[in-house]
């Protein structure tokens, strides 16, 4: 097996969860691994080639890195693992003599400003004894890590390297990065569709392929989005080579995905699709599809969540709202068990109200279980025992700190 390092985004206990479910469900064999804060250090039976590949279908995923080497001590020591040849044989790859290449530090605490000046004048070391031979460049960045787009701006993975040294007590990895996230494709996804809808959740496409990742199963085919909003969770699906239908009780939300997602097939140059087939105004707590119930589909969905928030709401007013949504989902849940039967996995948001008196919830999973639906524990207790990102019902919590509504994931399995 080969040794790999994920560097996860903002919510990486979700992003852990989601990798270790596309891995299970590609059947792609993997060994021992440990989470370092924010990455994650795995063995993995794939070649390098084969796992910068996956960048675009992991939406927790900023970075992917080979693991070339690791070593005990102090930074001091790297002198001696990156030796020129190991540079130029492992790391570097040229093109027409030009190198460029970075250095970031991972690391928590973050390296001394002793420990960055050796790093820095180490990397000018190794261009002043290359300057012969390539036109080479350094780049440097205040910071102890370069970004992605910095990364993909000065072409570090083509052109030369960004090698990265991720540190847990005295222990080093020293990576070489495979790949990094394309920013510049999440923000056309989800800010140049020609009909956005703010009222429908605004659901990010990195969250809606996290979703994906982990609702799907090995023998998922078509995904199936009931309260389709305007297309999200199906444009992804689309870039994940999957089948898609999708329905939603507003009229105004059908033609804004059929829009979009014109848009996005056209955009992407994916094969034709007649939407009109594929996408219809109904009721989620009411509606049947005989085609869809059948256990090669599993149901991503992100429900209404509620009337759009400016403030923080009183206790009762947030009492009133998750009252409200706890039936919708709950009949939708009925629903499935009484008209799509054969369906056994499915993905969801869940809103969780910040109110004045604290966190107010949606109620509802017992009546949900009692139907048949059970919440799948996707990692082991162990990891996310007092895991802060863990909601006290063993959800996953997707937001910012400035949002004043929480989603909650939940991943079912129907018995």
């Amino acid at each position: 097996m080969t040794q790999y390092a994920f560097l996860f985004g903002n919510h990486p206990t979700l992003s852990l969860a989601e990798l270790l479910s596309f891995l299970a469900n590609h059947k792609i064999p993997y060994g021992k691994y440990e989470m370092l804060n924010d990455i994650l250090i795995i063995d993995i039976q794939k070649s390098p080639n084969y796992i910068a590949q996956l960048q675009n279908e992991l939406g927790g995923v900023i970075k992917i890195f080979a693991v070339k080497a690791d070593f005990k001590g102090k930074i001091y020591e790297l002198e001696k693992i990156l030796t020129l040849d190991k540079l130029m044989k492992e790391f570097f790859a040229q093109k027409e003599h030009k190198i460029n290449f970075g250095i970031s530090v991972y690391s928590d605490p973050d390296p001394t400003y002793a420990e960055m000046t050796w790093l820095n004048n180490f990397a000018y070391s190794i261009k002043r004894r290359l300057k012969d031979d390539y036109s080479i460049r350094y780049i440097e960045d205040r910071s102890s890590r370069l970004s992605s787009v910095q990364v993909e701006r000065n072409r570090l993975i083509d052109t030369g390297a960004e090698i990265a040294l991720i540190r847990d007590r005295d222990h080093y990895y020293v990576g070489k990065t495979l790949s990094v996230q394309d920013y510049a494709s999440y923000s056309e996804r989800d800010w140049d569709k020609p009909s956005p809808d703010a009222k429908s959740g605004m659901l990010p496409p990195k969250l809606a392929q996290i979703l994906l990742n982990l609702a799907r199963g090995s023998r998922t085919k078509v995904i199936y989005d009931p309260f389709c909003g305007s297309g999200i969770v199906l444009q992804e699906a689309l870039l994940l080579d999957l089948n898609i239908y999708g329905s939603d009780i507003a009229e105004d939300a059908i033609k804004n995905t059929i829009n979009n997602l014109d848009w996005f097939i056209k955009l992407k140059k994916l094969p034709k699709l007649n939407l009109q087939t594929h996408i219809k105004e109904a009721d989620a707590t009411k509606t049947k599809w005989e085609k869809l119930n059948s256990a090669e589909t599993a149901i991503v969905t992100e429900p209404y969540l509620g009337p759009p928030l400016k403030k923080i709401l009183f206790g009762r007013d947030a009492e009133q709202t998750a009252k409200e949504l706890g039936e919708l989902y709950f009949n939708f849940f009925k629903n499935l068990q009484k008209n799509f039967p054969a369906v056994k996995r499915i993905g969801m948001v869940f809103p969780i109200f910040k109110t004045r008196d604290g966190l107010r919830y949606i109620e509802v999973l017992d009546q949900i279980k009692q139907l048949g639906y059970t919440p799948k524990q996707v990692l082991a207790k162990e990891l996310i025992k007092k895991d802060a990102s863990i909601s006290k019902r063993g959800g996953f919590l997707y937001s910012r700190p400035d949002q004043l509504v929480i989603r909650e994931l939940f991943f079912f399995e129907k018995k």
